[in-house]
């Protein structure tokens, strides 16, 4: 079976967890017996092979864009023209979000090829609502492609209810495929001191945030909750990382409080320091007012770690309150505040807790599980093609 896979994002290049959602499913689907090809955006044009995966990157910065609409409308056109002039013939397109929709859309009628569609997350889910022009253009365009799709893939069944609600995506047109995780490797005690003293002094215990600092990811949330638990006592050390235009007011505001001390914002980090990050934690906070699923909290459950989650979206199917974690109302610090101290204080729930996820993470969040459910999705899709007489012309 061979696929074209579109994506705006591969890594290297990393904006947010759809880029390491793509790069493992490629390479689990390689392993489960199919042929590859990625097609995304990058500074210039360039082809690769990576771990069986053939990656064809497009430049994307050609040509000045005035605005954002207009670069996405561009790379689609570059990106649709890279995957005709290779001249591969694929059995199946796969398209990951509105932005590879205009190519997408294109490239299946050209190609006359079932579109198979994964919706990460919706703008009405991201925003709250439709509040102006821009974001009813992107919903406008998730509508097309989700219509265009043969089949639309979700992580949870919070966001097969969303996608059916707010793009009218009919149920069975809709297939649910909770995302996998790369296990964190779990160091050694030697290697976690060595590496903890980098971030914390002994004494102090580390409560760790990872993700995009944008509102919908809550850091505002647990920044104001760090600053009730810090009222109250002084051996925690927060660490939050990721980057987005909510970090450098979040390091104001916490020098703000007088906890600028207490407080590290790491910014962008690689994959490496990211799995010491998570193994030198204590608890690993991840209080989301909106999440379609939640990789990074499988990711500190991989490693162990005692997790805190707002109860929305897929965190709130991850998580089995006070079995494999803790749920807390969204948006609400000293509900959150609440729970850091009781972990910090009761170890043995803390073990427990980090304890069950781990054996969760390796039981159902695999990702050769999930690649082997998209397979079974690609096969019903092109059973249903072959008996439709939408073929190619040529």
């Amino acid at each position: 079976m061979k696929v074209l896979m579109l994506t705006w994002e591969y890594p290297p290049r990393i904006v947010g967890g759809l880029a390491r959602h793509v790069f493992w499913l490629t390479r689990s689907l390689v392993r489960a017996g199919a042929e590859v090809d990625v097609f995304t955006i990058s500074d210039r044009d360039e082809f690769v092979e990576m771990n069986g995966v053939r990656v064809h990157k497009v430049g994307a910065y050609r040509i000045p864009s005035p605005d954002f609409i207009s670069w996405v409308q561009q790379f689609n056109m570059l990106m649709a023209r890279s995957a005709l002039l290779s001249g591969n013939r694929y059995d199946i397109i796969h398209a990951h979000d509105w932005l590879v929709a205009h190519a997408a859309i294109a490239l299946k009628h050209v190609m006359r090829r079932p579109l198979v569609v994964t919706i990460h997350s919706t703008e009405h889910g991201r925003r709250h609502g439709l509040h102006d022009d821009f974001q009813r253009h992107i919903h406008e365009w998730e509508w097309l492609l989700t219509y265009e799709g043969w089949r639309v893939i979700v992580c949870s069944g919070y966001m097969k209810w969303e996608v059916s609600n707010v793009l009218g995506v009919p149920h069975d047109k809709i297939e649910v495929i909770p995302n996998g995780v790369n296990p964190i490797r779990v160091m050694s005690e030697h290697e976690v001191m060595r590496a903890r003293a980098r971030y914390a002094l002994p004494w102090e215990r580390i409560v760790l945030f990872v993700g995009r600092m944008v509102h919908e990811k809550g850091p505002h949330v647990l920044l104001e909750a760090a600053r009730i638990v810090l009222s109250r006592r002084w051996d925690l050390k927060f660490i939050f990382v990721g980057e987005g235009p909510m970090r450098e007011h979040l390091m104001r505001r916490a020098h703000e409080m007088g906890i600028g001390a207490k407080v590290y914002f790491t910014g962008f980090v690689h994959d490496n320091e990211l799995e010491v990050l998570y193994n030198i934690a204590d608890i690993a906070v991840f209080p989301s007012l909106y999440e379609p699923f939640g990789i990074v909290a499988l990711e500190a459950m991989s490693a162990k770690k005692p997790i805190i989650v707002s109860n929305v979206g897929g965190l709130a199917e991850i998580v089995d309150d006070y079995i494999n974690g803790i749920k807390v109302n969204p948006g609400d610090p000293w509900a959150l505040a609440q729970a850091i101290e009781r972990l910090v204080d009761d170890r043995e729930l803390a073990r427990r807790l980090g304890e069950n996820g781990y054996r969760k993470v390796h039981e159902v969040f695999s990702w050769n599980i999930v690649a082997k459910r998209t397979i079974e999705v690609y096969e019903r899709v092109l059973e249903e093609y072959e008996r439709v007489p939408w073929k190619p012309t040529f």
